[in-house]
Order: structure tokens, then C-alpha cells, then sequence
């Protein structure tokens, strides 16, 4: 009861002063942590009750695995995913879709298909779980092959697989497929939510259809909320016509009314302000997002090497190897450049000479986290983890700096994963 109402100390000290705790006990507290966004603690419960607790189920195994998931923590993920097959517990379709989820959102795609095409039974969260990995990491035409497959087998799609498909749509700017799958939800007696409405909204989005976005919107049968007004501020952001149309404008109002409390919306509409060089209006959003009381998230990008977690911010100088990071970043830099890299100056939403601006872009958190593993000797794969969306300009950087280096990089923000290689994403420039 504390778990599922959130308070999750209470419900805690309740566990701890337990005399017995059986596998049900166990199995609430492991999954009361990960529920309330504290994953590490889930997966610290789990070991505890390796080593104390009862026999571990496939509940036990699928929920730590969600944990995995949660935080992308691949190799934790992989060491319960070789307890599972110890246990015997490889092939409980819950683990199986468990497994599949947590590989696909930690990066390793491929595993998450080698689970998936092994499992002998597959239920809808099965099948979900591989739509959704496939569109994360931009294979939207596998996304889809498996939707359809999803069909022939006989399951049932639902609303979470329809947020999949649509999504694949969109990563891949696939248009007209996207509006196809969207008409077909009626077919299969689902009636579109608002996640439904705000990926058409993106395909649209994304591929510059501004005006076809627009009359979408209009003839929507509900009233557009935060999220629907977020993603087209957002789409007018990425597209270059975007500063032009009138519905950029609409949106920003229409997000301060709905939530003027939040940090996020300011950030994207002085990025529009600062995309149409109107400093003025950049400044005033920033002094109105500093009266809020809460704060925007930092940008953070992390990597897991053998050492520990290894977290930075944008110009970042608390890291014990710091001089050496930096000096390894500007050689990188300096070759990058060479190799024809130009930094994308309107990506620092600053009024500031342009020597300075090309400063600030080479200080962001993810080329600081790549120049660190740079730093090391072993040949890992580079896996950088950022809890905001990837910039344009580092995205730029990223694909330079996988032919100079000669090395895979897998970088994953807040929407998607990207595979740099060869001086090439994954995402064909399109995310």
C-alpha cells in the first residue's frame, strides 16, 4: 500500500522490520522501488535477496530487469539475464518480454532481437517490447516487419502497440504509412489517446509538413494538451521553416497556460526566440524561468567503464582527470575540424560573439564524456548515456569524430538511441 501511494520509505521501514519476509515481501519492496523511480535501490534489494532472501521467481527476475531497463544498465541487466538461464527461468515468456525490453532500451538492440526470436511463446508485451526497441534505435522498417508479424501470429495489437508503430513511423519519417497505421487503430476497436495524436503530430513534424501539422491539430476531436503543444514547438524548432509559421507562437502561449510552472517549456521557447535572433525575448523567458520553483534539469551525459560510473556536465572541470579530458578534446576538436566538422553556432542559445559560442558548444557534456573514454587505453565500446536530447551540433561532432577515432559510438538521449560509425548515425541525420 505505501509502495503504490508513493511512500516508498514508509514503505521500507515496514519491510525492514518485517520478522519473515517471504517472496511476496521481497517481490513488492524490489518492485515498490523500481515503480517510484528508484531503480538502484530496486536492483540493491535484488542482491539482498540473492543473498538472504527466498527462492526468486519469474516476477523477481522480470521486475529487477525493468530496473535494468530504467537506467540502461546493460551489464547489471546481462548478470540477472545469466542468473535467469542458472535458474531456469529463460523461458518464462514474462522474463523472455522482460529481457527483450531491457536490452532493447540499454542499447543492445541486437540482443533484444536474439531473446525475442528465441522465445517459444510471446505475449503482447512481447511483442510490444520489440516494436517499441526497433523504433528507438531507428530501425522503423523492422518496427514495422515485426507488427506485422505481431498480426499473422494472431495477437491482437493494442494501444501500446500502436504508440510503437506510429513512433517508428516517426523516427524513420515514414508519412504515409504513419497516417495508415494511424486510420487503422478503428479496425482493431482502439480509439486514439493522446500519445497517438502527438506521433502523427511528429511525423508531420518531423518531415516539414508544418501546414498539414497544423490542420491536423485543428480537426483533432479533443482539446490539444502539454504534450501535444510541446512536440509542435518542438517540430517547429527542427525545421527550418519552423520560425516562420504562426503555430510556433500559438504553442508557446498555449504551454504557459497549461503549465506555467514548468522549466522545460521556457527552455523551448527561448530556444525558438534565440533560433529567430530575438534576444530580448530569450532574456525575458530566462528571467521568468528563474522565479519558478523548480529548476530545469542539467544536461548530464554518464558512461560505465570497469572503474565506475563517470558522470559530466557542460563545461565540467570536477572530474579528477579534467586536465587530461580537455586536452584530449582539443586535439579531437582540432581534427574533427580538419576533417570539414564546422560547429553549429545557433545551437548555443547565447547573444555572445561567435568565438565564444563555438566554445561553449565544444564544453557539452557528451563530447566531454567521449573525450574521457578516449583518455583510456582499452578499446571498449564507447556507450555515452544523456538525459536530454543530443544537439545538433554534437550530433555533427559524434559523426566526425566515429571516422577519426576509428570507433563505434553509441550515444542514447532522452528519445532515442544513435549509433555513430564510419562518420554515419544510425538515424540517417533524421531524429
Amino acid at each position: 500500500m505505501y509502495a503504490k501511494c508513493g511512500a516508498i520509505d514508509a514503505a521500507a521501514k515496514v519491510f525492514d522490520h518485517l520478522h519473515v519476509k517471504d517472496q511476496v515481501s521481497w517481490n513488492t519492496m524490489i518492485s515498490g522501488f523500481d515503480q517510484n523511480g528508484f531503480s538502484k535501490q530496486s536492483l540493491s534489494s535484488f542482491c539482498l535477496m540473492i543473498h538472504n532472501g527466498p527462492k526468486m521467481d519469474g516476477f523477481t527476475f522480470a521486475t529487477v530487469l525493468s530496473a535494468c531497463a530504467s537506467i540502461a544498465a546493460l551489464d547489471s541487466g546481462m548478470e540477472i539475464h545469466a542468473f535467469g538461464i542458472r535458474s531456469h527461468l529463460e523461458t518464462d515468456v514474462v522474463v523472455g518480454s522482460a529481457l527483450v525490453d531491457m536490452y532493447g532500451k540499454s542499447g543492445r538492440i541486437d540482443y533484444a532481437s536474439r531473446v525475442f526470436e528465441s522465445m517459444n511463446s510471446r505475449n503482447e508485451f512481447s511483442w510490444n517490447s520489440m516494436i517499441s526497441g526497433y523504433a528507438r534505435h531507428g530501425n522503423g522498417d523492422k518496427a514495422l516487419k515485426v507488427f506485422r508479424e505481431m498480426q499473422q501470429w494472431g495477437q491482437e495489437p493494442d494501444l501500446v502497440t500502436f504508440v510503437g508503430v506510429l513512433s517508428a513511423c516517426s523516427h524513420a519519417g515514414l508519412v504515409e504509412e504513419g497516417s495508415k497505421y494511424f486510420e487503422s487503430m478503428k479496425n482493431h476497436g482502439l480509439v486514439p489517446q493522446m500519445e497517438h495524436y502527438s506521433c502523427m503530430i511528429d511525423i508531420l513534424g518531423r518531415t516539414g509538413k508544418l501546414n498539414e501539422m497544423e490542420d491536423f491539430i485543428k480537426k483533432m476531436p479533443v482539446r490539444p494538451n502539454n504534450l501535444i503543444w510541446r512536440t509542435v514547438l518542438v517540430a517547429c524548432r527542427r525545421s527550418k521553416d519552423g520560425a516562420k509559421s504562426g503555430i510556433w507562437k500559438q504553442a508557446s502561449e498555449m504551454l504557459l497556460e497549461l503549465e506555467p510552472e514548468n522549466p522545460v517549456n521556457y527552455v523551448l521557447i527561448s530556444s525558438m526566440y534565440a533560433y529567430r535572433g530575438r534576444w530580448e525575448d530569450v532574456a525575458k523567458t530566462r528571467t521568468a524561468m528563474r522565479t519558478l520553483p523548480v529548476k530545469k534539469e542539467a544536461g548530464r551525459s554518464w558512461v560505465t567503464l570497469h572503474d565506475g560510473l563517470h558522470v559530466f556536465v557542460a563545461g565540467d572541470r570536477s572530474h579528477p582527470n579534467t586536465e587530461e579530458i580537455y586536452a584530449k578534446l582539443h586535439v579531437l576538436i582540432q581534427k574533427i575540424r580538419d576533417a570539414g566538422y564546422v560547429p553549429q553556432a545557433e545551437f548555443a542559445l547565447y547573444d555572445i560573439d561567435m568565438e565564444t559560442k563555438e566554445e561553449l558548444l565544444s564544453y557539452h557534456s557528451e563530447k566531454l564524456a567521449v573525450a574521457f573514454v578516449l583518455t583510456r587505453s582499452c578499446r571498449v565500446p564507447i556507450r555515452i548515456m544523456k538525459n536530454l536530447r543530443v544537439c545538433g551540433d554534437c550530433h555533427s561532432a559524434f559523426c566526425y569524430i566515429s571516422k577519426i577515432v576509428g570507433r563505434k559510438i553509441t550515444l542514447r538521449d532522452c528519445n532515442r538511441f544513435h549509433h555513430f560509425e564510419n562518420g554515419k548515425c544510425s538515424c540517417g541525420d533524421f531524429w
